[in-house]
């Protein structure tokens, strides 16, 4: 954490996949309490396209809902 390697894998997926000719990218399941995560994607243009209620059972917080993230390349 906090090192950049989850930027950098994010990043170079979107390049990659703009050089394969795909127009968007999707993350399908994206735990609504992983904060960090949740920033990130956002910073990197991704947006909640839906919401899967109380979809992750959370160890501590019991049922959480998941994000589904998109964003066009």
């Amino acid at each position: 954490r906090r090192q950049g390697v989850g930027r950098a894998l994010v990043e170079h997926s979107l390049e990659r996949a703009r050089a394969e000719g795909f127009l968007a990218m999707q993350f399908n399941y994206v735990v609504s309490t992983n904060g960090p995560a949740v920033a990130l994607y956002r910073k990197l243009g991704f947006d909640v396209v839906g919401t899967l209620p109380k979809a992750f059972r959370h160890g501590q917080l019991g049922l959480v809902d998941v994000f589904v993230m998109h964003r066009f390349l």
